[in-house]
């Protein structure tokens, strides 16, 4: 009665990498495989926290991953961004594409 419901995030969406003809990685782009030396040293920036609990690696990772999908819609589906090829723990990327 006094509270509202509250709306829930927008979903990310799905995502399929590829290298070469072969999928490194399709799923969610939330769950998508990120380079402890990125999480750390984007932890260090946003809380200047070298050790992150897991509650300020989760808030990175929110923050990374809404960073990719802006790249990914950006790029258009095709070449990999920047952002992707650095922050990703996946070798060889050539294309992307969400889904």
């Amino acid at each position: 009665m006094f509270f509202r419901k509250k709306s829930a995030a927008p979903a990310l969406p799905s995502v399929r990498i590829l290298a070469g003809d072969h999928v490194v990685y399709e799923g969610l782009l939330k769950d998508i495989p990120i380079k402890e030396t990125v999480l750390i040293e984007k932890s260090i920036y946003f809380f200047d926290d070298p050790e992150p609990c897991f509650i300020h690696r989760d808030a990175v990772r929110v923050r990374l991953t809404e960073e990719l999908h802006q790249e990914l819609l950006r790029e258009n589906n095709a070449k990999p961004g920047p952002l992707l090829i650095s922050y990703t723990d996946l070798s060889g990327i050539t294309s992307c594409e969400l889904l």
